[in-house]
């Protein structure tokens, strides 16, 4: 099938998922934040009816509850948000979020491409030399790093920062104190310090977020090393891979070019879930080394029940777990020939 189709008819499916999101999050917003909060929290001190009923016509109130529901689904989906009524008073969500989703992005796309590369490295070494004395040891400290959620990594990096015999790294914050921010051209700040030519900023910046990152790599990198493994040792007991060795290829072109392509494949699929689960994990660790980015804006926003900005939060990672589940679906078939994208 044309991949322009497939795109297409993809979308078409997820589309009833994405409305059933929605629908949950417009009765959570309905029954968390009555009208009269919003409207009463948007007027002066001093109010006249006149303006209640202004504001109240303003933001569609007087219309019945399904045209409601059909404005907030075309908003949600033209970046119309509205206005933050509690964490940040009046100011436009879409443009709270945005300057902080880049830096949340870039911490994300960082720690998930090290743990694929690490992760399946390390899954195709092992799986290809089972049972042995690297193989056991691996597996330990993988295991173990995997039975351990993200907010304990992020409280065992802060106390091992916090240490002062192992004070290699800052305990909280993203920047030295006394520092400046590059220009800004895109909010993430590794990209504009890179854009500036700010090289003390950034150095300085992947200095502070050493810790974080390294934590979210580490409960990563478990879960790809894992499933890497075992499709790789899969794999090494197909009759193909007798053959090959048959025909007296060597274990290193046996894996490279016979092995090594057919065990990525279930790989994909778990680093296709794996982006979300890291998106959800900066929550912890933004908080607990006080980054922030949209983890911590997320965070304060639930904490104060301020659901407009929340909302769109869960809307924007609903968005993104789907399209990862896309591309996994699209990298499987580029890897293997055989499956078809129907």
């Amino acid at each position: 099938m044309n991949l322009a189709k497939y795109i297409i008819r993809r979308a078409l499916l997820v589309i009833p998922v994405l409305i059933g999101v929605i629908a949950v999050s417009f009765i959570l917003l309905r029954l968390s934040i009555p009208p009269d909060r919003i409207i009463l929290q948007r007027l002066p001190r001093r109010w006249t009816m006149e303006m209640y009923e202004f504001e109240y016509k303003q933001l569609g109130f007087d219309k019945p509850i399904f045209i409601q529901f059909l404005i907030f689904v075309k908003d949600l989906f033209i970046g119309n948000w509205g206005y933050s009524y509690i964490l940040i008073p009046d100011s436009n969500v879409k443009d709270i979020i945005m300057q902080r989703l880049p830096r949340t992005l870039e911490l994300t796309i960082l720690s998930y491409l090290i743990s694929i590369i690490i992760g399946v490295k390390l899954g195709l070494f092992t799986g290809s030399n089972r049972n042995k004395k690297k193989d056991k040891s691996l597996r330990f400290i993988t295991y173990a790093a995997m039975a351990i959620p993200p907010f304990i990594f992020a409280m065992f990096f802060c106390q091992m920062a916090a240490y002062k015999d192992l004070r290699l790294f800052p305990f909280f914050g993203y920047k030295t104190l006394g520092l400046g921010d590059p220009p800004v051209y895109t909010n993430a700040r590794i990209i504009d310090c890179v854009l500036s030519r700010n090289w003390l900023l950034l150095g300085d910046y992947l200095y502070h977020i050493f810790i974080p990152m390294t934590a979210m790599v580490v409960f990563q990198l478990s879960i790809i090393f894992r499933h890497t493994r075992s499709s790789m040792i899969g794999v090494l007991q197909e009759d193909y891979i007798r053959t090959a060795y048959a025909k007296g290829c060597n274990k290193r072109r046996v894996i490279n070019h016979h092995a090594l392509k057919n065990s990525l494949g279930p790989s994909v699929t778990m680093i296709s879930f794996a982006f979300p689960k890291i998106f959800a994990g900066f929550v912890a660790l933004e908080v607990a080394f006080q980054l922030p980015g949209l983890g911590d804006l997320f965070y304060r926003a639930i904490s104060r029940g301020d659901y407009a900005v929340v909302i769109p939060i869960i809307f924007l990672i609903a968005i993104t777990v789907l399209i990862m589940n896309l591309l996994a679906d699209i990298a499987y078939a580029v890897i293997d020939p055989r499956v078809r994208l129907t």
